[in-house]
């Protein structure tokens, strides 16, 4: 069992066990569509917003969940009518694919691509990155920076918003002053502390500055908007999911990592989405008898038209 960090509302550990994603999606030679996902886990990670199930009030979709024992389970169906689909909830995980399809002398063929969004963690907070991959979460030697990194995210919002409280005061000072702070957070008892009272740490770390507390709120809520982000991602650390494909015909070409009779499959978690998108992809071939038939018929033909061109300037020569 791992330990999940909710990142600065302050941070606070707490324990969390895996859930298991399960997201099948079959293409029909139509060019529809059907998604089905499962996640199977405690009621805390089910509902919370690292993985969130796409769901649409109308009769082409329907969503569950249900318990049992301890096990939760939430399941939704989706019918798609054109083989693409994007998902882009506000912080938890987005992916999204699509089918191309081409017509060929006696083929049907199909396109598979799906991108799972990556987090980009190791862009943009590379001593987290660090910690995750190496499995030391529990060590507070990537906090600075990434509270560091939030501030200066949040301070960057609030000059491009011309309706939020601006001060005269260079960014870089401010955010130089913040990691300062951030330094001496040594134990997480100290971080309990600020978690208390978020709000008023700010207006005290932000007091030689002689602020108004109108700025510190503002401040406090356009942090909280980056922090929710990565909470989410780090949350995705207790999540494994495992992609099924089926296409129409017999697959041909693709990245999956495995294959059950027709089905395509991948297995990946949080060690995938770190960084770029994580891409699938998969081709697939349909042969048609009635277009081999057809195609056969006219090349006889042509055959036929051919001998007979021959046949009749061989007998014009004669003459």
């Amino acid at each position: 069992m791992k330990k999940k960090i909710s990142i600065l509302a302050l941070l606070l550990l707490v324990n969390t066990s895996c859930v298991e994603n399960i997201i099948t999606i079959q293409i029909f030679p139509d060019g529809q569509a059907y998604l089905k996902i499962v996640s199977v886990g405690d009621s805390t990670d089910i509902m919370d917003q690292d993985f969130e199930h796409p769901f649409y009030d109308n009769n082409n979709s329907s969503y569950k969940i249900y318990k049992t024992d301890s096990i939760w389970k939430a399941i939704t169906n989706i019918v798609i009518k054109d083989s693409s689909f994007s998902f882009e909830p506000k912080n938890g995980l987005a992916f999204n694919f699509n089918l191309d399809h081409s017509s060929k002398a006696i083929s049907n063929n199909y396109l598979f691509q799906m991108n799972v969004v990556g987090r980009n963690i190791k862009s943009e907070y590379p001593l987290l990155y660090y910690a995750i991959a190496n499995n030391k979460l529990d060590s507070l030697v990537w906090l600075p920076e990434a509270l560091t990194i939030i501030i200066d995210k949040a301070l960057s919002d609030l000059e491009r918003n011309i309706n939020s409280d601006n001060i005269e005061i260079e960014r870089s000072r401010l955010v130089n002053h913040f990691k300062n702070s951030f330094s001496r957070i040594s134990t997480f008892k100290m971080l309990e502390e600020i978690q208390k009272d978020r709000d008023n740490y700010i207006q005290n770390t932000l007091k030689p500055f002689k602020v108004s507390s109108k700025f510190s709120n503002n401040l406090s809520q356009a942090m909280k908007v980056h922090e929710d982000r990565l909470k989410a991602s780090l949350g995705l650390q207790d999540d494994n999911f495992i992609i099924k494909l089926l296409l129409p015909g017999e697959p041909i070409s693709g990245n999956a990592m495995s294959m059950d009779k027709d089905t395509l499959i991948w297995k990946f978690g949080i060690d995938s989405l770190l960084s770029e998108n994580y891409k699938l992809q998969a081709a697939s071939v349909v042969t048609s008898k009635e277009k081999i038939q057809k195609n056969s018929i006219l090349i006889i033909f042509m055959l036929l038209m051919i001998s007979l061109i021959l046949l009749n300037k061989k007998n014009e020569n004669d003459i």
